[in-house]
């Protein structure tokens, strides 16, 4: 019995040390970069690649992940070396905070953050090659190099300053709305202790956000030379048709523009634009509201084409002049695309996820009776796996660190913060700006949390968490 005890006491000791953590997190790394490689495209990764072939970008797609790859051919072609920088970038992240976690005092936290790495959901995304990817693991790439410091209350070094800066900005271009999500990211990299007063931080965000988008566009089309192809065409065009299916009024379309209820009715899911779109089955409203009036034959246009012609200059402004007329119908449809988003009560019947373990095809047509029918630690994934848990989780934790009572906020609750306020801003751009629901969309969002509700877990203190944390743990501080 003894032994057995040394044993125990033995093991603990090792799983205590930053060693043993670093170790296992390089493990977790190599097997997943061998038993991924050379991850998984998909249709706009294949054209990103295409572009980063042909050194010609368009902004249909962030073109910085195509310049990034044309850089990345000059060690080998095909989906290889991007694979390796998402990888890379991602146990980077989750393993500097487990080992700066461990170094802290807080080996439990250290273990539970590689546990957030292991997360299904999370650990087989990171095998996809998407724009999506690249955001979350350069932003948590980022955070990550400077929490090693914070953590320690150790000033970070100039060059680390540099990385963090380079990762956020990739982060930030990377994915067009990653915009709404930086800015408390930057404030934890200029000055943590901004992060205590988080409410100022999240209305300082709309502003920052804003000047991000003209600024992120000067350099996508004056550094990068992409060809601007009028990207948010697919935003107008879906609130425009979700305004006129929930309001009835067809002429939020314009003049000229012969729609009736029935192209409403039929058209429009709040899921996804896509069925609006030059590839959808009614490409006419692309044809008809997207596209100028000079331009001959659209509908005989490729797809790429008719998204390369020449725009519509008049709507920018029926899309305004719809929502000013129909406020609430814009409302409706903006909530129920968002309810969507993130998967809020149930799941749309159209996505395409399979690194989520989503049902696709066949199987997604009837998905209530395999439900009831599925064991209850299934339905407990199914649950931790949707963007809305989170979202909620996300709100709670928020509340939970704004009320923690202390003269001056740990730096594990500054670094939660951190992470929790970018993950909501993020995902609640959608809110404005989503034209389609894919669970890939929440990515960043359901990590940042994740993270933070881990980093913050000893660190919490507060009428609201008081009572079931106890005194001596309600007064412990993540340092």
């Amino acid at each position: 019995m003894g032994s057995a005890v040394s044993a125990l006491s033995r093991v603990r000791s090792i799983a205590a040390r930053p060693a043993s953590i670093a170790i296992i997190a390089a493990l977790l790394f190599a097997a997943n970069l061998f038993g991924g490689f050379p991850g998984v495209g998909n249709d706009d990764s294949d054209s990103q690649y295409a572009q980063a072939v042909d050194q010609r970008f368009s902004d249909w797609h962030p073109p910085i992940m195509a310049w990034l790859w044309s850089i990345f051919r000059l060690l080998a072609d095909g989906n290889g070396p991007m694979f390796c920088f998402h990888v890379a970038c991602y146990w980077l992240g989750f393993g500097l905070i487990a080992v700066a976690l461990g170094r802290a005092g807080r080996p439990l936290a250290g273990w539970g953050i590689i546990g957030v790495g292991l997360f299904p959901p999370f650990l087989t995304m990171n095998v996809n090659i998407l724009k999506d990817v690249g955001l979350a693991v350069t932003f948590l790439a980022a955070f990550a190099a400077l929490f090693w410091y914070r953590i320690a209350d150790r000033r970070v070094p100039a060059a680390v300053v540099a990385i963090s800066i380079v990762l956020l900005f990739y982060g930030t271009l990377v994915r067009g709305n990653a915009v709404f999500g930086v800015a408390p990211l930057l404030a934890y990299l200029i000055n943590p202790q901004w992060l205590g007063r988080p409410w100022r931080v999240l209305v300082f965000s709309a502003p920052v956000a804003m000047l991000m988008v003209p600024a992120s566009a000067v350099l996508n089309h004056n550094v990068l030379n992409a060809t601007p192809l009028g990207i948010i065409r697919s935003l107008e065009i879906f609130d425009m048709t979700g305004i006129a299916f929930y309001s009835g009024d067809m002429l939020v379309f314009g003049p000229g523009n012969s729609f009736t209820r029935q192209d409403a009715e039929s058209c429009y899911t709040p899921i996804q634009w896509d069925t609006l779109s030059p590839w959808g089955k009614c490409r006419f409203f692309w044809n008809r509201l997207a596209v100028s009036r000079d331009v001959r034959e659209v509908e005989k246009l490729a797809p790429m084409d008719a998204m390369g012609a020449r725009p519509n200059p008049n709507l920018p402004n029926y899309w305004v002049a719809s929502i000013i007329a129909h406020p609430l119908a814009y409302a409706r449809h903006r909530l129920a695309h968002f309810s969507s988003e993130i998967y809020f009560l149930d799941q749309p019947d159209h996505y395409d996820v399979a690194a989520f373990g989503a049902p696709i095809g066949e199987e997604a047509v009837a998905p209530d009776l395999a439900t009831r029918l599925e064991p209850p630690y299934l339905k407990l994934y199914h649950v931790l796996k949707m963007p809305a848990f989170w979202l909620a989780i996300g709100a709670c934790l928020l509340v939970l660190l704004t009320a923690t009572r202390s003269p001056r906020r740990s730096a594990g609750v500054e670094a939660a913060l951190a992470l929790v306020m970018s993950g909501l801003l993020y995902a609640c751009a959608y809110f404005v700006v989503g034209v389609a629901t894919d669970l890939r969309y929440q990515f960043w969002s359901m990590v940042a949390t994740f993270t933070a509700l881990v980093i913050s877990l000893s660190g919490l203190s507060g009428p609201f968490v008081r009572p079931w944390l106890g005194r001596k743990t309600a007064a412990t501080t993540a340092k």
